[in-house]
């Protein structure tokens, strides 16, 4: 049966989607290390993060490595190592001691990667476990403030401590799902798609960021504007904006997080910039059009899991 746009971009959303199986085996792997973990030491707690937490992940193809990040909150945050506190290196340490007491994953042999304690398995799954302390102080260890205290986490990077704003971070992303009529976070699957093929070096949580702000904007627009919103039209507003946002510092609003862009220089925000020119360029060529050349125009672009005009 052919596929119109509209018809081929409702497949592409379903596609993306963890198949059953897949969602068994990476739960089966959280679950029980968790438990673990969790048994250990009834003062700790594991939640997952990452993607996961914000349900922004897509089906990996056969080669890639599916990346499941735990959280391990070790307690709470008080004061820094220069006047008593947990090093960066003690926590990491301390996970690891914890995992290693387990026969089976000792046997897979974790490893220490600041800011995880990695475990990878034989079936290109891979736990990262994330030390982590609760924000109880408030300031960064210059004396910045960084209210509120109790929100945010402390954990390990290049042996220093930084924070992190896990949980409210995912809570803004579904926020602005809501507000967006359930298109925000389908959009940002498929723009992962998009990633893996043009321009991988783009971490994923900097395009969830970027996506985050953009795209509220543009349905509010449409929407104001009398336009229709699609999937189609929203993926090239988001290269549109985007290659003009890319340049500019990235972060979720009042996100206690660092900077989504801070791994990138300026040389790579502007190679981004041209690459989002030349795929907006790309989609303006297609919106306004349908049948089989449209629908291998967009599987083009967002790779093998968008379906062929023939499906």
């Amino acid at each position: 049966m052919a596929l119109t746009v509209a018809q081929a971009f409702n497949e592409f959303k379903s596609r993306l989607e963890l198949s059953k199986t897949f969602q068994d085996k990476v739960t089966s792997h959280h679950n029980a290390i968790r438990e673990w973990i969790e048994s250990y030491d009834s003062g700790i707690e594991t939640k997952l993060i990452g993607s996961l937490q914000r349900k922004t992940r897509i089906q990996p193809r056969s080669k890639d490595t599916f990346d499941i990040d735990i959280l391990v909150i070790l307690g709470s945050f008080y004061q820094w190592v220069q006047t008593g506190g947990i090093s960066p290196a003690d926590a990491l340490d301390r996970i690891e001691s914890i995992v290693s007491e387990h026969e089976t994953y000792d046997k897979i042999g974790p490893e220490t990667d600041s800011p995880t304690i990695t475990i990878e398995y034989a079936d290109n799954t891979k736990v990262e476990l994330v030390p982590a302390y609760i924000d109880q102080i408030g300031y960064t260890s210059d004396g910045t403030p960084n209210p509120p205290k109790g929100r945010g986490y402390w954990i390990p990077k290049r042996n220093r401590w930084i924070i992190a704003d896990y949980d409210y971070d995912a809570e803004y992303i579904s926020q602005k799902n809501d507000e967006t009529d359930d298109y925000l976070i389908p959009l940002i699957k498929m723009l992962k798609a998009a990633k893996r093929n043009l321009f991988p070096e783009m971490k994923s949580y900097h395009l969830e960021a970027l996506a985050g702000n953009i795209i509220p904007l543009a349905v509010s627009y449409l929407k104001n504007q009398g336009y229709q919103v699609s999937h189609p039209t929203l993926a090239y507003n988001f290269f549109l904006l985007g290659k003009d946002e890319v340049v500019k510092s990235v972060k979720i609003p009042n996100s206690k997080s660092s900077y989504a862009d801070e791994y990138l220089t300026s040389e790579g925000k502007q190679q981004l910039v041209g690459k989002f020119e030349k795929i907006s360029n790309y989609c303006k060529s297609l919106i306004n059009s349908d049948g089989k050349e449209t629908v291998e125009g967009w599987r083009k672009l967002f790779g093998e899991p968008f379906p062929s005009y023939g499906v």
